[in-house]
């Protein structure tokens, strides 16, 4: 079977872009340090632990979806922090 990276990265960025747009009044993420950036991604790891735990109907899914791109978007900080500091081009 192949895998389908249009429809996972769609749903992925679909969803991160989500959260995002939720917390734009927060501060970005430009000048917070590697270790709160990864100290907030062991967070939504462990929210996301507790939603999948927890009541699995849409309303559920829903809840785990949102607590997924929570996770994502910061591992996302994370690459993108490693890419700066390795001067990538992206």
């Amino acid at each position: 079977m192949k895998r389908d990276y249009e429809a996972l990265f769609k749903a992925g960025n679909t969803a991160q872009l989500e959260k995002l747009k939720e917390n734009e009044d927060k501060p970005g993420w430009d000048n917070i340090t590697f270790v709160t950036t990864f100290t907030g991604l062991l967070e939504e790891v462990k929210e996301l632990i507790a939603e999948v735990k927890g009541d699995i109907s849409d309303e559920g899914y829903e809840k785990i979806r949102r607590e997924a791109a929570d996770v994502a978007n910061f591992a996302h900080m994370i690459i993108l922090r490693c890419d700066v500091i390795l001067d990538k081009e992206w």
